[in-house]
């Protein structure tokens, strides 16, 4: 282990391991600036010179927690962790062993269980914001099965599952062991339905599980006015800016949402924006306010640049193309936060998100109930609607936001 360098040539030293597989140069600084420094920084922040595997869980579960919010992208997501296991694996074993980092697991599998995960995944449409969760909980169980010395399931049950269980909870978080446990259910009645387990163990993996859920403010309106009044929406970018930050505050579209926007989703005639949602895959239809229907229409006619793209929002400079993920549009909010005076911490819950959170309970706060609240947001999970309740009503009310004269405008532009 290299707990004699600082975590900043940690650091440095993953991004020359990276720099030798063979990726080009490009790539390697790519890879160091956007995947390493950021846990170098988080390092800094809590005033930790040398890797500290508590703040390295923590940022990875950062990630997770903007992924499930819609926040980020599969694929940045993937890129975010990947980095991070990087650092891992240089701290661990002093080099990176992998060839093709994105494609090899630190779970090694004998033949046996290689065989069965593939047969496993091939048996179902997974969800692709869950395929990647529920392939590591395959894995990792398999791979704890062979360090036990188990290198078939037979005479595998309840004694082994315990155990694992166990396992997962001495070095795992809450969450974590949530997610474990889930994905666990559904792999054990997969086994038990193939002949490869006794029974399904559901009533074993049953057991309550409390998930770690920090209760984030709502932004006051205030705040939001002030980021708005920053922007110059005279200027190309700036009318592209204020549609994107105004279609956040008024209807709670996620950031991936926003970037996935295309024009044929926008029923100008009926005043709605139909679109199906990249975190769920549900279908979802909102009001085309007049404010977010005049923003969009003066980036278009006056901001947006002449291509074939789709896409209702792209980027400044050539090739004009559509923006990847959620991530840009993130970062394009929290600069003018910085602009107005509002610069924040990191993970405080003041990014592009809080908008959607503050979309949530000012219409908890209007007296809309928590079904119909989930339904206009377009959440899968009513458990995720229900935390706006949460919040005390004063603080509520500092946050309300007042949706009078925004009706749909229907003129067939």
């Amino acid at each position: 282990m290299m707990n004699t360098i600082s975590i900043g040539e940690l650091a440095e030293l993953t991004r020359d391991a990276i720099q030798r597989q063979g990726l080009a140069v490009h790539s390697v600084w790519a890879a160091y600036c956007d995947t390493l420094l950021p846990v170098v920084k988080l390092h800094n922040q809590h005033g930790k010179e040398y890797y500290d595997c508590e703040i390295v869980d923590d940022y990875i579960h950062s990630v997770e927690v903007r992924r499930e919010r819609g926040e980020i992208g599969c694929n940045h997501y993937n890129r975010l962790k990947r980095g991070a296991r990087r650092l891992i694996e240089m701290h661990d074993t002093g080099k990176l062993e992998w060839t093709c980092p994105a494609r090899v697991s630190k779970f090694k599998l004998n033949e046996y269980y290689d065989q069965i995960l593939s047969e496993y995944m091939n048996s179902a449409a997974w969800h692709p914001n869950t395929r990647g969760d529920i392939i590591w909980v395959a894995k990792k169980f398999f791979a704890w099965l062979i360090i036990e010395g188990r290198e078939t399931l037979e005479s595998i049950g309840a004694n082994e599952l315990q155990h694992f269980m166990i396992y997962c909870s001495n070095h795992m978080r809450s969450t974590g062991v949530y997610d474990v446990k889930l994905y666990m259910k559904k792999l054990c009645r997969y086994l038990y339905e193939g002949g490869r387990l006794p029974a399904s163990f559901e009533a074993l993996l049953s057991f309550p599980v409390s998930r770690e859920s920090k209760q984030l403010p709502a932004v006051p309106f205030e705040e939001i006015a002030a980021v708005l009044s920053t922007i110059d929406r005279h200027v190309p970018k700036g009318k592209r800016d204020y549609a994107m930050i105004l279609l956040g505050v008024v209807t709670g579209m996620r950031a991936i949402d926003i970037a996935k926007l295309k024009l044929s989703d926008i029923d100008w005639p009926n005043g709605e924006i139909k679109l199906v949602q990249s975190k769920t895959g549900n279908s979802l239809a909102l009001p085309l306010t007049t404010d977010v229907g005049e923003a969009i229409r003066d980036y278009i006619l006056n901001g947006r640049q002449e291509t074939d793209s789709n896409a209702v929002f792209l980027r400044q400079h050539a090739p004009f193309q559509a923006f990847a993920d959620g991530v840009a549009i993130g970062d394009i909010y929290d600069e003018y936060r910085k602009r107005a005076g509002l610069s924040r911490e990191p993970f405080d819950g003041k990014g592009f998100h809080s908008l959607r959170r503050t979309l949530g309970t000012n219409l908890v706060t209007s007296g809309i109930d928590v079904t119909m609240t989930a339904q206009i947001l377009g959440d899968a999970d009513i458990d995720s609607t229900k935390k706006y309740v949460s919040l005390d009503s004063a603080h509520l009310r500092e946050v309300a936001l007042d949706f009078a004269g925004i009706e749909p405008e229907v003129d067939g532009k």
